[in-house]
């Protein structure tokens, strides 16, 4: 007669958990394949791979009980494709929302650079209409007026330029600052390394969770060890243990025993 297996309520626990994350990954995979425009039948086999990707464990450690080694090597040389696809999908959900931010904050630099650039430029050429008209203006010959025509155009020309000046200005406060991720600039800070490495490999922490998760909840739950087998030397020992023990329970029942005596008449 086939033996059922019982798990226990943890081992339940484990086992639902584990087809929960197993299910969120097909779903992921699912999405992802469908997003890169892929054929309907590599969408079916990425949620075929997702689902059987979840059970190589157990089958490869079932393989290395029963003593097919290679069988059970190459099962878990098989996860490792397997896996690629599910880590991939994941990958590019959660760095996808991580680019579009990180997408928008490169544009409003571009944006804060180039008014800077332009305040800059606006502001070394009114420098310079303002010391051209105050040169032209500082040359009358004597008893002459000194503001005469060129002096009245530089003037002109350097209000116009100030003008500018204020206006890029304006377009650098307007532009705002740079915005950051303030996450990655504390996870930086606590692990000494830089927000460009936090920013990369941060978005790759859910995914490796979801997929190492599933697979560990589903191995440990679906886990049955083999009972142990009780040796034949270990069964005769028993049974003289308990032969020993019940020889002196025999000898105060028989010591018990009262003959009845006879009286003479």
């Amino acid at each position: 007669m086939a033996k059922h297996l019982k798990y226990s309520k943890w081992g339940l626990a484990a086992i639902a958990g584990g087809i929960a994350l197993t299910a969120i990954e097909v779903v992921g995979a699912v999405s992802y394949l469908v997003g890169q425009d892929s054929p309907s039948y590599l969408v079916a086999g990425g949620a075929m791979v997702t689902v059987v990707a979840a059970i190589l464990p157990i089958l490869a450690a079932r393989c290395w009980q029963n003593r097919r080694y290679l069988l059970a090597l190459l099962l878990w040389a098989a996860m490792v494709p397997a896996l690629s696809l599910v880590f991939s999908a994941a990958v590019e959900r959660t760095g996808s929302a991580r680019d579009g931010a990180n997408r928008d904050r490169q544009v409003i630099a571009q944006r804060i650079e180039l008014t800077r650039a332009a305040e800059r430029d606006a502001k070394a050429v009114a420098d310079a209409d303002e010391a051209a008209a105050k040169a032209e203006c500082s040359r009358a010959q004597k008893g002459a007026d000194p503001r005469g025509p060129a002096c009245k155009s530089l003037e002109a020309r350097a209000d116009n330029s100030r003008q500018r000046l204020k206006e890029a200005r304006d377009a650098v406060a307007q532009a705002g600052v740079v915005q950051t991720d303030p996450q990655a600039r504390r996870i930086a800070a606590i692990l000494l390394v830089s927000e460009e490495a936090v920013a990369l490999y941060q978005p790759l922490i859910l995914p490796l969770s979801i997929s190492a998760l599933g697979l560990l909840l589903i191995a440990v739950g679906a886990y049955s060890p083999k009972p142990r087998k009780v040796s034949q030397k270990r069964k005769g020992k028993r049974k003289r243990r308990k032969a020993l023990g019940a020889s002196p329970a025999r000898t105060q029942k028989t010591s018990a025993v009262v003959l009845p005596f006879a009286r003479k008449a």
